[in-house]
């Protein structure tokens, strides 16, 4: 899993020289959405070169590791949930009432 790899590893430095890319592409204008296109086609097409040259056959353990290295960065970029500041109130009231 991700977080088990340690940034040092040859594949962690190869994503990070492509999420810079990524990242000098947007602060050149390109939108997030095409720039995250991009990304899938060039992941999907070295995936598949690198199936072929290997002789493998196997597209479902490539999609099973994609998802879920989808389902962990989804969580690690996801925006905390604030709590709802109505919400300690109302509880407060309920207990005032509860107490009543």
């Amino acid at each position: 899993m991700p977080s088990d790899t340690p940034d040092d590893t040859p594949s962690m430095q190869i994503a990070n020289q492509i999420i810079n890319i990524a990242n000098t592409r947007m602060q050149d204008g390109l939108s997030i959405d095409v720039v995250a296109l991009g990304l899938r086609h060039a992941a999907a097409n070295f995936s598949a070169f690198a199936e072929n040259h290997r002789n493998g056959d196997n597209p479902e353990a490539i999609v099973g590791e994609f998802v879920q290295l989808l389902e962990y960065y989804l969580s690690r970029h996801a925006t905390p949930q604030q709590p709802d500041p109505a919400a300690g109130l109302n509880q407060l009231i309920k207990q005032v009432k509860d107490e009543l």
